[in-house]
């Protein structure tokens, strides 16, 4: 005969539940009541399935609940949870207006800088009729200048590029 609380101690050892010591002990073949506890334990380790008993107890069934794989597990279910959360926040900030999309902008930003580079490029040609038979450096230099502003007040309107951006994302 042996001592009371072989099942219980095994399951402990082996961290198992003690229904599923007497399962194993059964499948051996074995009387629970008559089993000693190395035997009870080497029984249980050999015939659960390791990975059956972490999946249940990551499921929030059965036993073995407690373990560094469950924990793991837990943390990236959470983490999932939270990048869900994120991704929804996103999507309605975009649909609310309050969130524009990189591409939206860097390619209003691309259009602009083309633009610019088209009016500079293009100031030589604007120029001279205006500067044909100047000989006053002043002159020809408020004359540049004012063209140069020009330009560049124009590209430099916040209203017209968000405007542009706005015109850009919705369509």
């Amino acid at each position: 005969m042996t001592m009371k609380g072989t099942i219980r101690r095994a399951a402990e050892a082996s961290g198992l539940d003690q229904a599923t010591v007497r399962r194993a002990v059964k499948a051996a073949g074995q009387d629970a009541n008559a089993i000693g506890f190395e035997d009870a334990l080497q029984l249980s380790q050999s015939i659960a399935d390791p990975s059956r008993v972490l999946g249940h107890a990551a499921n929030g069934r059965g036993e073995g609940g407690y373990s560094s794989v469950t924990d793991t597990l837990a943390e990236a279910r959470a983490n999932a949870e939270r990048l869900r959360a994120r991704k929804i926040e996103l999507q309605n900030a975009q649909l609310e207006g309050s969130l524009i999309s990189r591409e939206a902008v860097t390619a209003t930003g691309q259009r602009i800088l083309a633009e610019a580079r088209t009016a500079l490029l293009s100031l030589g040609y604007r120029l001279a009729p205006k500067l044909t038979g100047k000989t006053d450096a002043r002159e020809i230099a408020r004359i540049v200048e004012t063209e140069l502003r020009d330009v560049l007040g124009a590209l430099a309107d916040e209203a017209t590029f968000f405007a542009d951006l706005e015109a850009e994302t919705l369509s």
